[in-house]
């Protein structure tokens, strides 16, 4: 009796662009194996990029809240670019000079508690 020939065995002359032999496939790489792998790189990339931001925010803001805030109460024009402003840091009042070439404190004013004590 004569064997049929085998239809996935190559024939003399053909091109074998891929192996179909268990041997080769087990040894070739999956699919899904890189993409777990970089699943979690992604999301210890992605924590590592919220804590930097938490971080950040946290230690960007802390200085200026040691610091007292500064608040500008009143602005009046004087023409020219130049004006003058009326700022208050930590309960204290300044009147302040703003031109195009700098800015100058002029004098430290009467806090808002001491204005309303004297009108009572």
């Amino acid at each position: 009796m004569i064997a049929a020939p085998d239809p996935t065995a190559p024939r003399e002359g053909d091109t074998l662009l891929y192996p179909k032999d268990t041997t080769s496939a087990a040894s070739a790489p999956s699919a899904n194996a890189g993409s777990v792998g970089g699943t979690w790189v992604f999301i210890g990339l992605t924590a590592l990029a919220a804590g930097g931001f938490w971080y950040w925010r946290l230690r960007g803001r802390a200085p200026l809240s040691r610091r007292g805030s500064i608040t500008i109460e009143d602005t009046r024009p004087l023409g020219n670019r130049q004006f003058l402003v009326v700022a208050s840091c930590d309960g204290r009042r300044f009147l302040i000079g703003v031109a195009a070439g700098g800015i100058q404190m002029l004098s430290p004013l009467d806090s808002k508690d001491d204005i309303e004590d004297e009108h009572n």
